[in-house]
């Protein structure tokens, strides 16, 4: 069986728009590539 570093098993949003993983900044979620933003309570 493969072991998974903590960082791989983390939930890990991609922007709708780019594809591109995006970060959380206090209750937002933002593409850093093209910018997109969305509310941490979005679904």
């Amino acid at each position: 069986m493969a072991t998974t570093d903590a960082a791989e098993r983390e939930w890990v949003h991609l922007c709708s728009r780019c594809g591109e993983r995006m970060y959380e900044s206090h209750c937002k979620i933002i593409c850093p590539r093209c910018g997109s933003c969305r509310d941490c309570t979005d679904p």
